[in-house]
């Protein structure tokens, strides 16, 4: 007979679960309702994976959407200052990511993206 083992207690949240993934959803939903689609699933799992603090790398071709994987992250955390829930542990108050890019044009494009999504950008 084999047993599971639970090393979390069932009462936590995590951003892996199905509950994290529907909270991501319902914040982009909310934030960007003209993105009609939704997320692609791995983008949805790079998030998640981010999120929950674990190291992420995104290998992917141009146009899959790759900008996203460093911005949704800083807006779900920066929505959820604004406007916590309470089964989410609190994110800090001020949430930061570093985004290195090859050339300053790609750097401001992606600058410009986040500003159209409302997000503070310093």
């Amino acid at each position: 007979m084999l047993a599971t083992v639970c090393t979390r207690p069932l009462d936590k949240f995590s951003w892996t679960s199905l509950e994290g993934r529907t909270v991501v959803r319902e914040i982009l939903e909310e934030r960007i309702p003209q993105w009609t689609n939704g997320p692609r699933p791995a983008q949805l799992d790079c998030w998640s994976q981010s999120l929950a603090g674990r190291p992420t790398i995104l290998i992917a071709s141009t146009g899959w959407g790759k900008t996203t994987a460093f911005f949704v992250p800083s807006l779900i955390l920066q929505h959820l200052v604004n406007h916590p829930k309470p089964q989410i542990p609190q994110p800090p108050s001020s949430p930061v990511a570093l985004v290195v890019t090859p050339l300053i044009e790609l750097g401001n494009a992606h600058v410009s993206n986040l500003a159209g999504a409302k997000a503070s950008i310093s």
